[in-house]
């Protein structure tokens, strides 16, 4: 199958590119004191980047000739013998043979040789140095570019799939606006590192992640709370009765008046009475920092709502 990155690689014709490419390889792989000589141009004196690994110093020559052989010559022979290891860097493949010979001529002077050809680039940017791979070749991973598409989708057109989805809390279910818990939902199917490396939006997805597992966690953390309290209120005895009136206390505490709450819908049974349930909601709201916790919650989600909505302009 045709790899996209060979392929980048392949046609990669930006040697300064090339050149902050590999800096950003030996980085990652924990190389120290990586300098590149001339990454705006200029004479470089046949090192393209200088490093060390551990205390062995290193050099490092970054070509896209592909005559990768006289090339490295050329360079090797602007050095005299010495300890260290040399680092070469090309977007061509090196056969095994021809690694040996490049080998057996730095050891002939000192140094020890680490190739990163084509194959072996391939391989650290579709694996471990994916922000490499895109940052450079201008690619996103399969998954990420999967992700963004269904993010982006949910973000411009949110009716045009039916939410088939039941939140765990009662808060979420009554809530108007589902976009935050459906975007929750959808980024739960995916790795958490996937979301990050989402393009340009991945980091705001990554936020909203975190933050809707804290407000899904708080709201079922007062709803628990509610429940058995409210039952000490009533003279139902059982807890789908002390539900209703759950639902319709945090209906009261978004910002609801009696009349609008009754205006939606009637969902009330075993004979309770919105008289009662609006007493229950009095007695409730004189708890001033059950007041203030609730308060805070529908406060996060409509943040939440805002953050999502800025995500369409930067698609």
């Amino acid at each position: 199958m045709l790899s996209q990155t060979r392929h980048a690689l392949e046609a990669f014709d930006n040697q300064h590119d090339f050149e902050r490419m590999a800096a950003d390889v030996l980085n990652h792989l924990g190389y120290g004191n990586v300098e590149p000589m001339a990454p705006g141009g200029g004479a470089d004196q046949g090192v393209d980047i200088r490093f060390r690994e551990g205390d062995v110093p290193g050099m490092t020559f970054v070509t896209l000739d592909k005559n990768v052989r006289d090339k490295f010559r050329q360079d090797l022979d602007k050095h005299p013998g010495a300890d260290g290891v040399i680092a070469l860097f090309c977007n061509v493949d090196i056969s095994p043979s021809m690694k040996l010979t490049l080998a057996q001529e730095a050891i002939a002077k000192g140094y020890r040789l680490e190739v990163f050809d084509c194959e072996r680039l391939r391989s650290l940017l579709d694996s471990s140095l994916k922000d490499v791979r895109r940052r450079y070749l201008k690619l996103d991973d399969e998954m990420a570019a999967r992700l963004r598409s269904e993010a982006t989708r949910l973000l411009r057109f949110p009716d045009a799939a039916s939410d088939v989805s039941t939140p765990p809390a009662v808060i979420e279910r009554m809530l108007v606006n589902k976009i935050p818990c459906r975007m929750f939902e959808l980024l739960m199917r995916y790795e958490e590192q996937d979301v990050v490396e989402v393009p340009r939006i991945g980091p705001a997805l990554h936020q909203h992640l975190v933050s809707y597992y804290r407000f899904r966690q708080d709201a079922l953390r007062i709803q628990e709370e509610l429940v058995p309290r409210i039952g000490g209120m009533v003279t139902v005895q059982f807890r789908a009765g002390w539900q209703i009136y759950l639902k319709y206390v945090l209906m009261r505490f978004s910002g609801a008046s009696k009349e609008a709450v009754v205006a939606r819908g009637d969902f009330l049974n075993y004979d309770i009475t919105w008289d009662d349930a609006e007493r229950v909601f009095g007695a409730l709201s004189q708890d001033g920092p059950l007041s203030s916790r609730i308060s805070d919650l529908f406060g996060l989600h409509k943040r939440l709502g805002d953050a999502l909505a800025a995500l369409v302009s930067k698609r």
